[in-house]
């Protein structure tokens, strides 16, 4: 809950610096502030993000699962919040076709990532139908 505070009154805080910087008319300078607040909310929210992969990690060791899975989903989840962070920030910028680029580009890595368990999951149904 603290993580969440402090990244939402940082990302406040960002907001009220951008709107005085639009109002003096530097619009460049208030986009890079931005981008440098999103990257700091970012950071501050990464120690929270590696609790939720331990947790992840011991309960997939505790029911023995496949630690191919958990790697794959854990990247596609990864993969997912990046891309739809900086295509925010390409429209933020005006950018609307380079911000679809990066989400095509993101499901290009996804469909990528997953081939191993559908090829799993594939070798499954067949060993079942045989």
């Amino acid at each position: 809950m603290s993580v969440f505070v402090g990244a939402a009154g940082l990302s406040l805080a960002g907001v009220f610096l951008v709107l005085v910087l639009k109002q003096c008319g530097m619009p460049s300078l208030a986009f890079v502030l931005v981008l440098t607040v999103g990257a700091l909310v970012l950071l501050r929210l990464l120690p929270a993000v590696g609790e939720v992969v331990s947790l992840f990690r011991r309960l997939a060791d505790g029911a023995g699962l496949n630690k191919l899975y958990l790697s794959v989903l854990l990247k596609i989840v990864i993969i997912s919040y990046l891309a739809e962070f900086v295509a925010g920030m390409c429209r933020d910028a005006g950018e609307s076709a380079l911000a679809a680029k990066v989400e095509l580009a993101a499901k290009i890595v996804i469909m990528t990532l997953s081939v191993p368990i559908i090829v799993n999951i594939l070798d499954s149904v067949v060993r079942l139908l045989i």
